[in-house]
């Protein structure tokens, strides 16, 4: 072997004279065999592999081309080791691949009328358990209708009676005995359902009929399923008096009343005549509307007026003044 401190590759003709270990290596896969020692085989083939790739386990760097002549050489010696035991490995693999498949093939030819009677066995057992499940079933239900008549048709015994009860091993007595305990507690459950406060029959049949489907261990829990109906029942209620007052056909709309007459013209009121002494050109006009001609004059209340001086001239201002003073009329003279 090569020292580990140099670079040298082994030379040519050392790593042609190892190939032949390869001989060896060929000699013990034929001695290698399932039945015998085979770990013993196999270790001393690896030992074997081991020898035969020694020189060439530290390749080094490619550094010229008669190198890598050299290097592909060593490499398909080394190729050359793992080409028998791959061989062989095949070879063994289709050997014993297709001895396990002719045994496999040979005994279930070998064992086909046992698998046959044992079918028939087990058929005649079957049977056999089946009625016997059956007549324990039926004394299993009148049993049950004699222990809680008020309940079977809440509970059917279908619902009460288990398969477990039924097994030929357990025993008719037995079961009767397991049943007895399971309807003594129904029995007490139902009384409780059956007692509690409702709103109406239909509200108490549906309780009971969620306990039956539930069966819940804590009666609160029917207590609690029942207000939740209760609510769920009431908002279908509104859903279904909006979905009614929806489709109700609307009443016809009043007809339009007829139109009023339109109301006469007023008629202008006649203006008062001006007092002595006051120019034409003054206008008296009320600042509110005149009372009703059917009101009483005497008894009118006293409005107050706004005159209209449309030739406003300073001379006739002042002899509207005096006309107003010397008729004793309160008021007073603005410019507009």
């Amino acid at each position: 072997m090569a020292d580990e401190t140099t670079t040298a590759m082994p030379e040519e003709g050392k790593a042609i004279e190892k190939r032949s270990g390869v001989e060896d290596i060929k000699a013990l896969l034929d001695a290698v065999t399932i039945d015998g020692d085979l770990k013993g085989q196999l270790d001393a083939l690896a030992n074997a592999v081991d020898e035969a790739i020694e020189d060439y386990r530290d390749p080094k760097p490619i550094e010229s081309g008669e190198r890598l002549k050299e290097m592909r050489r060593w490499r398909a010696n080394v190729r050359k080791v793992k080409e028998p035991i791959e061989e062989r490995r095949k070879a063994s693999k289709k050997r014993y691949t297709d001895l396990i498949k002719q045994f496999d093939s040979t005994i279930g030819r070998i064992t086909a009328p046992i698998d046959e009677l044992d079918k028939r066995y087990k058929s005649l057992i079957d049977e056999y358990e089946a009625r016997c499940r059956e007549n324990v079933r039926a004394e299993l239900e009148a049993h049950y209708a004699e222990l809680a008549p008020n309940l079977v048709p809440v509970l059917p015994a279908s619902a009460v009676i288990e398969d477990a009860w039924l097994k030929p091993g357990l025993g008719t007595e037995k079961a009767k005995r397991v049943l007895e305990g399971v309807v003594g507690s129904l029995a007490r459950q139902y009384e409780s359902v059956m007692d509690m406060e409702y709103a109406d029959e239909a509200e108490r049949a549906w309780a009971v009929k969620w306990w039956a489907d539930n069966r819940p261990d804590d009666s609160g829990e029917v207590a609690r399923a029942v207000r939740r109906h209760r609510e769920d029942m009431e908002r279908v209620a509104e859903l279904n008096a909006g979905y009614r007052a929806s489709r109700d056909p609307r009443p016809a709309p009043e007809p339009e009343p007829a139109p009023l007459p339109p109301d006469p013209e007023p008629v202008p009121a006649e203006e008062p005549e001006p007092p002595l002494g006051v120019p034409r050109c003054v206008r008296v006009v009320p600042s509110r509307p005149e009372p009703d001609a059917a009101e009483d004059a005497a008894t009118a209340p006293q409005r107050g007026y706004r005159v209209v001086i449309e030739c406003a001239t300073a001379d006739e201002l002042r002899r509207v003044r005096a006309v107003m003073v010397e008729n004793g009329i309160h008021g007073y003279v603005e410019r507009m």
